[in-house]
């Protein structure tokens, strides 16, 4: 595996990694055109593998060792290896250590999912959306075993009614998640990163690449596909002897919990903590919804540092401007001009406290980050 020429965590305060900074070792052998994906996909993995610092792999760790204790919990149990008794059905009538052992696994679970909420705050909805799809991939598998315990073999179109139905629900809802990260990059490119020079985007959008990431999720829902399946296909066989797929099931629990933290964690790093994850028509319709929400919300404070703005006023429920022209000292309205030299009220604001060059708008609403 190639490695990033440094570490972000090694560099000084004043220079952090950047993706046009990380080289490979070697190159991919020749593959024809697909030489050329592969490199660019590990490029932009051993990018986001030197991204992460010891903070952010302690807190996976933790969450990544809790989701596999609730996994283990409820697949490792003997009432799954013995195939279950075929009289009775429920979970009260399993025997009292299978009971308390599929409570812990449940308590498990939503311990999983409150440290998914808590631990990536921009991310939040979307992790539990990746978690829940796999939930619904499972037991969209667990139906189409119902009818069919060798599926795929000998599938007939009336055994994927049910599952079907549920896999795409599963699969749209990743997709809409993939678009939102990627219409939010966009526009966060398009506010922090505003440049008159086009060539100049151009090099911003790359700075901010999604192609590895959207390589690791596409492989990671690839892996929850084979997850799913070879755990409903263990507990479709009454005889519970079909070792080899329950041993594929757990080896692929830890890419699948794992995948999960990363796909989750990689957005928020590049976004900042501040980020909403949307699509871009989520976006206008929220601006469009409400027009004087902006005006009446906020305390003209950086969304980044909270430091206060000297530039902006609010006055009688209106916000003021000052007048960027150098030679005026007069203030104007908020996409107005000012009431001095009618030159036009700036767009956007450069925090002197830390720096975040971003639009007016932004020093207006609430600074909640979700």
């Amino acid at each position: 595996m190639a490695e990033a020429t440094a570490r972000e965590d090694d560099a000084p305060v004043d220079h952090r990694l950047r993706l046009s900074e990380v080289k490979l070792k070697r190159a991919t052998p020749s593959m024809g055109p697909l030489s050329e994906p592969i490199d660019r996909i590990r490029r932009e993995w051993t990018f986001i593998t030197a991204l992460t610092q010891t903070e952010d792999r302690k807190q996976g760790a933790i969450t990544l060792g809790i989701g596999m204790a609730a996994f283990l919990l409820g697949s490792m149990s003997g009432e799954v290896f013995s195939g279950g008794d075929p009289t009775t059905t429920g979970l009260t009538t399993v025997s009292g250590a299978a009971y308390v052992q599929t409570l812990a696994s449940l308590a498990g679970w939503i311990w999983f999912a409150v440290r998914l909420w808590t631990t990536y705050p921009v991310m939040r909805v979307h992790a539990l959306t990746m978690f829940v799809s796999w939930g619904m991939l499972f037991f969209a598998q667990l139906l189409f075993h119902v009818e069919n315990p060798n599926f795929p073999l000998e599938v007939t179109v009336s055994q994927l009614s049910f599952g079907g139905l549920l896999s795409v629900v599963a699969v749209f809802m990743l997709y809409m998640l993939s678009t939102a990260v990627r219409e939010t990059r966009d526009l966060h490119v398009e506010e922090n990163h505003l440049h008159e020079d086009v060539r100049k985007m151009t090099e911003e959008m790359e700075e901010h690449s999604l192609y590895g990431w959207a390589a690791l999720f596409v492989l990671w829902g690839i892996v929850v596909i084979i997850n799913a399946w070879s755990g409903a296909h263990f507990v479709s066989d009454r005889f519970a002897d079909r070792w080899g797929v329950l041993t594929l099931h757990v080896l692929t629990a830890p890419l699948v919990l794992g995948g999960l933290l990363i796909v989750a964690w990689f957005p928020q790093r590049m976004l900042g903590q501040h980020a909403k994850v949307r699509t871009r028509a989520a976006h206008l319709a929220e601006q469009s919804s409400a027009p004087d929400a902006n005006v009446l919300e906020g305390d003209l404070s950086c969304p980044s540092c909270g430091a206060k703005s000297e530039d902006l006023e609010r006055r009688d429920g209106e916000v003021f401007v000052r007048c960027m022209n150098t030679d005026c000292d007069g203030w104007g309205k908020l996409d107005g001009t000012c009431d001095a030299c009618s030159t036009p009220t700036a767009s956007r604001l450069t925090c002197v406290s830390c720096g975040l060059n971003t639009t007016v708008n932004d020093y207006l609403v609430s600074k909640e980050a979700w």
